[in-house]
């Protein structure tokens, strides 16, 4: 069986996914920047992505994801179908994600390569 690959997009980084292990934590285990507050609980909403490609790989929305995204929306971040919370994601193919907020910086466009 094919590994899924996680692109991040604007960025050189490719990692390996698989269905046990959320975006959110696969990105901290290989020291990519993004924020979180919450350890993956999706509380904090920081970890905010857009989905570029291969949203049919990831896992469904659940409620309490569902319900943090709205809330988000409705202060003005980014939203709609293709946004979601890495700590809530799985992916089963491969995915182009744009990771919103990384460590240390808040970014609101595509995600910048991370420095040293």
């Amino acid at each position: 069986m094919k590994i899924p690959k996680i692109s991040i997009y604007g960025t050189p980084h490719v990692f390996d996914g698989n269905l046990t292990t959320s975006i959110l934590n696969i990105l901290l285990r290989n020291d990519f920047p993004i924020q979180t507050i919450c350890g993956g609980r999706a509380e904090c909403g920081k970890d905010l992505i857009r989905v570029r490609s291969g949203q049919r790989f990831l896992s469904a929305r659940k409620d309490r994801e569902n319900r943090i995204l709205k809330e988000l929306a409705d202060r003005g971040h980014p939203s709609g179908p293709d946004v979601r919370l890495a700590c809530q994601c799985y992916v089963h193919g491969d995915v182009e994600i744009e990771v919103f907020n990384l460590a240390g910086k808040r970014k609101d466009g595509p995600a910048a390569t991370p420095g040293p």
